[in-house]
């Protein structure tokens, strides 16, 4: 009786026969066996034969209790990642396989999400599992009565690569070095993106008070004031001022001006809400950007803060003072006005309030 060779069944043993054929030569070429091009071929031809979607390779790691993926063909990265180190105290087919030393396969039930089927072989070398060669499916697992018998003899052509290279354990010293090196490359890029956020957030802030800086604060408020427009929401503009700031200066030293002036920054935005905005506009000047904010309210907020700083800075060495005061500017922005009328506006009010005495908030 003829063989019929284009039976569904003969096709793919003829297949899965070639398949050995072009794996078993390209070991043949390797005169001092690279296992990692007998790896590659290994899973190319074992997936094509085996009509699978993709394929990968897994040594183990007992040191560590991993078994790790070594060469794999067509996996998209992110499951490149996934499969990347298995524990063998989980459930994952390559570890159940690489404890067991027996293939399995897994159908569309069993099969991790996002895979419709697999099927997982032993790869043996020096009379142990040292590692599995898997092949997933995306749709169901198709019928295939050869699959494992395929699937362990190109799990015995690998083992033999690997046990001829002698690489068994150096290879997973260089996957440790290479895990190694891994973590380190990820914690610098961790410690580059904080240096990154540190360098953005000094461009925008002042280096002795740490709050926004002047430029900061021009761009701050042309878009707050757009969005005010926009949006038909109030906005308030503080002009805020230390009161006879030279004289602390003159009596207590400029380290200790400098001290007061990182003080009463930090209080006035202790006392704001994060929408707000505050910064260092010159000198012991400072300004206050108060969001969703009418004339009144931001009165209040202002003289609020001036009582804080004025209670809070009896305290040594300012004490020999009496501490500090402020005197604040508040104008609310009117339609039509432009950022340079409401600095101005708010700048008018400070003004009127130095006039009457210090230490008090009027509004424009």
């Amino acid at each position: 009786m003829a063989i019929d060779d284009h039976h569904p069944r003969v096709k793919s043993l003829l297949a899965k026969q070639r398949a050995l054929a072009n794996l078993t030569l390209e070991m043949s070429r390797q005169v001092e066996l690279q296992v990692q091009p007998v790896f590659d071929t290994a899973l190319s031809q074992a997936g094509q034969a085996l009509q699978a979607s993709m394929a990968c390779l897994h040594l183990a790691d007992e040191q560590h209790g991993l078994t790790r993926l070594v060469a794999n063909w067509n996996l998209p990265p992110a499951m490149a990642r996934a499969w990347g180190s298995l524990s063998l105290r989980e459930d994952s087919a390559p570890a159940r396989c690489q404890k067991s030393g027996q293939s399995l396969e897994l159908g569309p039930e069993q099969a991790p999400p996002g895979l419709g089927g697999l099927a997982t072989a032993p790869v043996k070398g020096m009379d142990l599992t040292v590692g599995t060669v898997s092949v997933f499916y995306t749709g169901p697992l198709p019928p295939d009565p050869d699959r494992p018998a395929f699937l362990e003899s190109v799990g015995h052509l690998l083992g033999l690569a690997i046990e001829q290279s002698g690489l068994v354990s150096e290879l997973m010293d260089n996957l440790d070095q290479l895990t190694r090196l891994k973590s380190n490359l990820e914690t610098r890029n961790q410690e580059l993106d904080q240096a990154n956020r540190q360098l953005a957030e000094l461009s925008i802030t002042d280096g002795l008070t740490g709050v926004y800086n002047h430029r900061h604060l021009h761009e701050r408020l042309t878009r707050e004031m757009a969005r005010s427009r926009r949006l038909g929401h109030p906005i308030c503009l503080v002009m805020a001022d230390l009161d006879h700031f030279k004289n602390v200066n003159d009596r207590l030293g400029h380290p200790v001006g400098d001290e007061a002036l990182r003080l009463a920054a930090g209080w006035l935005k202790d006392g704001v809400r994060e929408v707000d905005l505050v910064g260092r506009y010159g000198g012991e000047e400072f300004m206050l950007v108060l969001v969703d904010c009418h004339l009144h309210a931001g009165r209040q907020v202002a003289d609020k803060l001036r009582q804080t700083i004025a209670q809070r800075s009896r305290r040594q060495p300012f004490d020999a003072l009496g501490g500090f005061t402020v005197s604040m500017g508040v104008a609310q922005l009117a339609p039509g006005m432009s950022e340079q009328e409401l600095i101005a506006a708010a700048d008018q009010a400070l003004y009127r309030a130095k006039a009457k005495g210090r230490n008090r908030v009027e509004t424009a």
